[in-house]
């Protein structure tokens, strides 16, 4: 049975996945390579409401995020390319129960999580059509 749709929304997700992680990556850079906590200091001197351990705590709650963020998408882009290639093999259930893990792992990230739960479930829900023999 041809799988056309499973492998085409399993592409579109590993290639979303991947430029997700690219640019998660650049702002995680990139933020390391700033001094957020002295732009947030001069900012708290204009009279803020937030002390400076609440704003040193938001800061490296924010980066932890995105340490998350990186982890995960590594994650849908190893577990994605390893469904198309079970998919490939003929393997359809496992390639299925692996793309939607894959898109559960994945929840902090919308895109990835769809393209990856609908090619999963369509894996485990569609049956190859009977071939029916007439006699003549």
């Amino acid at each position: 049975m041809k799988r056309t749709w499973e492998y085409v929304l399993s592409i579109i997700g590993v290639s979303i996945a991947a430029i997700f992680l690219i640019v998660t990556i650049i702002a995680t850079v990139y933020l390391n390579s700033i001094d957020l906590k002295e732009m947030m200091d001069y900012s708290l001197m204009t009279d803020s409401e937030f002390s400076s351990s609440e704003v040193d705590m938001s800061i490296k709650l924010f980066m932890g995020m995105l340490w998350v963020g990186i982890i995960s998408l590594f994650i849908a882009l190893a577990g994605g390319l390893i469904a198309i290639f079970l998919l490939k093999g003929g393997k359809v259930k496992g390639a299925g129960i692996l793309l939607i893990i894959t898109g559960i792992l994945t929840i902090f990230h919308v895109w990835p999580l769809i393209f990856f739960i609908i090619p999963g479930i369509m894996c485990l829900v569609r049956k190859p059509r009977e071939t029916v023999e007439v006699i003549e």
